[in-house]
């Protein structure tokens, strides 16, 4: 099982169908070369003062956001937690928003239900729904904006995605960058090395790992561009209903875990299409553990993300409690039965 997503092999799988693309779920979206450029892009064309994120966010992606000059500030939230309508409410009722201060909301590992926000006294709301584009928060969303990193949970090298569910204007559209382009065609081919590498060619590992590697940096202080052209044909045919259908169904399967000491994050509604398995543990040594032992048998689990400590209690505990397990569309039923068997074998 591989963490990278491998790209140009999914058309042959059953992934490509014009009727059910990103673009026709979202027709007034703009595309960018990656998630944060989309919220920063919008941030300065709407003059805002602030934007308040939630504690359990990227930090990465945090310091990106601080070096594009936003004015940052944060309020309690995190996975599994219910009462963030309660704390933003608390925020406005106590008088610490300012008029022209925005508010994003993250729809943690695709397994949130409906929030709404627009009570709020604030100049906009921004969702992020990198984990789940197609489930019923996003669907039905009443936020001034929604923002998704696709390079996540799309087989593609990069891109970002901004749209309005209530359609005022949208920042101007970005322009193509030639270096996000030399980037990008880097990394495609980097993806293309590493599926005839998993399919079993003669291919260096190296060779494709490098590809990957040293392009990363560039998403971390990369101008606002367009999506590369070759990224966005791809979406034109990729059928995202059917990737998330198969990796609904694949969840399902390995949610059928159990092991004590051990719990799964589980989606708060049926409508929810969840990002990956989340595997909480009750003590931090036991999760690192398992990481190991999980990765000595090529099974790559992510943590998502590493919080500071300074954020004690429960933003920090499931930080350091926490494993990511990908089971999307690129794996078929055996595979998942496969790797649910190797995790209950080291749990």
């Amino acid at each position: 099982m591989q963490s990278q997503l491998l790209g140009t092999l999914y058309y042959i799988r059953g992934f490509s169908d014009s009727v059910n693309t990103l673009q026709v779920f979202y027709p007034n979206a703009s595309y960018y070369a990656d998630g944060r450029q989309a919220l920063i892009h919008l941030y300065h064309s709407q003059g805002w003062q602030r934007l308040w994120l939630p504690e359990y966010f990227c930090y990465d992606v945090i310091a990106s956001l601080k070096e594009a000059g936003l004015d940052l500030r944060f309020y309690a939230d995190y996975p599994g937690y219910n009462g963030d309508d309660n704390t933003l409410d608390a925020i406005q009722r106590n008088g610490h928003f300012r008029p022209m201060d925005a508010v994003l909301r993250v729809n943690y590992f695709g397994m949130r239900s409906y929030r709404n926000a627009e009570h709020l006294s604030v100049a906009g709301i921004v969702e992020d729904h990198t984990h789940d584009l197609l489930g019923g928060w996003a669907r039905n969303s009443r936020a001034n904006w929604c923002i998704a990193s696709l390079r996540k949970t799309l087989p593609i090298p990069e891109g970002g995605m901004l749209w309005s569910p209530k359609n005022p204007p949208l920042p101007e559209t970005p322009e193509a960058s030639k270096e996000n382009d030399e980037i990008a065609s880097i990394r495609w081919d980097a993806m293309r090395l590493k599926a005839r590498y998993l399919a079993g060619e003669d291919v260096e590992k190296a060779a494709f790992r490098k590809g990957f590697v040293e392009t990363e940096p560039f998403f971390d202080t990369a101008p606002v561009c367009a999506l590369d052209e070759t990224s966005q044909e791809y979406l034109n045919t990729f059928d995202i209903q059917a990737w998330y259908n198969k990796k609904r169904e694949n969840w399902h399967i390995l949610s059928e875990i159990h092991k004590e000491g051990v719990h799964i994050l589980l989606p708060e509604d049926a409508g929810c299409f969840p990002f990956s398995l989340i595997l909480l543990f009750d003590f931090f040594d036991d999760r690192d553990r398992v990481r190991k032992e999980l990765i000595e048998k090529q099974i790559y689990p992510a943590v998502l993300w590493h919080i500071p400590a300074t954020l004690d209690g429960d933003i920090f505990r499931i930080s350091g409690g926490m494993l990511s397990i990908h089971c999307d569309g690129r794996y078929s039923s055996d595979d998942i039965l496969q790797l649910k068997s190797v995790i209950e074998s080291v749990l």
